[in-house]
């Protein structure tokens, strides 16, 4: 039988113990496995407990909002009230891509001249809105600003929605790759901000390297390119510094993952994926969260029989149709529900033995209010004699 596995204390809840231990939790996970809501939850909890707490989400959802009790979540933290019984405080924010990008061009850019030309620079305007790993980046720079403010106890991280959940941890490698200084300096060629008849005379392949990137920004002109690697010189010679300090932060001690993941087949692939990733990475995995868990009705250690089932509906009054009706139902749920203990037995025996797993069951209805977090939290922080029932 799989069941929850705590550490710590032996009557503190798993997740308790972990948010003793550190001041900031990365939220992964596939996208819609409920991160966001675990995210907040876990917050809430950390509030509670007398920890001055942030969330930060890049989740647009207004649900998130609404759970909180706030009108609107945007890029800077917003106080969320909370019951009288709680002994700390909770903050909410919502990283705000583009405004991330351009803060870091306000403090970055020589003059404000130069700010306004990268600002309306066609090739930064795509850049700070749909490349490939910068809304990771941000959201990672976002979390080393509010580490260096000293301002919270817990910095809770709800990362971006994606199919794979080591796409936090690589994609703002990827961009510093990709903003690589031996990079820029083929951009800020004299040449470059010419046309692409000159970039051709000068070399065929970089022409064609050109075009492609053209195409995939939609940026017709290479100067535009050209003047926005020109412009932010000087902020990209310190880009790779600034992800590494950033990494480190990551794989510091008291920075800890928590996996979110689903009892679903597929997601529990990719959550087994980042167990097998996690030691190259780095990192520190404190805690498993897998979500909408189907468990079996047993009595006595079995599952009732259909006949059994039948009887039960016919002495409460049903009539045949329904009973049977009822039983096929129950049979149906029993079998979903033993699919799911098998497939979380296989995954337990993937994870280490320090690393803490709460069960949350199948919820009957979506989290959408302070309420809904508190049902959630109930389950999350469930103690170990509870979490083992």
């Amino acid at each position: 039988m799989f069941v929850a596995r705590a550490v710590g204390k032996a009557m503190d809840s798993p997740l308790d113990s972990v948010l003793e231990r550190h001041r900031i939790l990365v939220c992964a996970g596939s996208g819609g496995v409920g991160k966001t809501t675990t995210a907040a939850a876990v917050a809430l909890r950390a509030a509670q407990r007398g920890q001055r707490t942030i969330v930060m989400t890049i989740d647009p959802a207004k649900r998130l909002a609404d759970a909180l009790g706030v009108s609107a979540i945007g890029d800077e933290p917003v106080e969320v009230r909370l019951p009288h019984t709680a002994r700390g405080t909770l903050a909410a924010m919502m990283l705000d891509q583009k405004g991330a990008w351009d803060r870091l061009v306000e403090r970055h850019a020589p003059s404000d001249e130069i700010r306004q030309r990268i600002l309306n620079n066609r090739f930064y305007q795509h850049l700070s809105q749909s490349f490939a790993g910068s809304q990771e980046y941000m959201a990672i720079e976002q979390l080393r600003a509010l580490h260096e403010s000293g301002q919270y106890d817990l910095i809770v991280v709800d990362t971006p929605p994606t199919r794979h959940a080591l796409d936090f941890l690589e994609a703002p490698q990827r961009l510093a790759d990709f903003l690589d200084r031996n990079i820029v300096r083929w951009f800020v060629k004299p040449y470059f901000s010419a046309s692409w008849a000159t970039v051709r005379l000068v070399n065929r392949t970089v022409g064609f390297l050109f075009r492609r990137l053209e195409e995939a920004t939609g940026v017709s002109a290479l100067a535009e390119v050209s003047e926005f690697f020109t412009s932010m010189a000087g902020l990209f010679e310190n880009f790779e510094p600034r992800v590494r300090r950033v990494y480190e932060l990551l794989r510091a001690p008291d920075t800890g993952f928590l996996l979110v993941t689903s009892s679903e087949e597929q997601v529990l692939q990719e959550a087994e994926f980042f167990l097998q990733q996690i030691h190259r990475l780095g990192v520190h995995l404190r805690a498993i969260v897998v979500n909408r868990v189907h468990r079996e009705f047993l009595v006595r250690g079995k599952a009732p029989s259909r006949q059994a089932v039948i009887r039960i509906m016919r002495k409460l009054g049903a009539d045949p149709n329904l009973a049977e009706a009822l039983a096929e139902n129950f049979e149906l749920y029993q079998a979903l529900g033993r699919g799911d203990v098998l497939r979380l037995e296989a995954f337990q025996r993937l994870v280490p033995a320090e690393t803490a797993v709460v069960l949350v069951p199948n919820l009957a209805t979506d989290i959408h209010s302070l309420q809904g977090l508190e049902l959630l939290r109930a389950h999350l922080f469930a103690s170990d004699l509870d979490a083992a029932a």
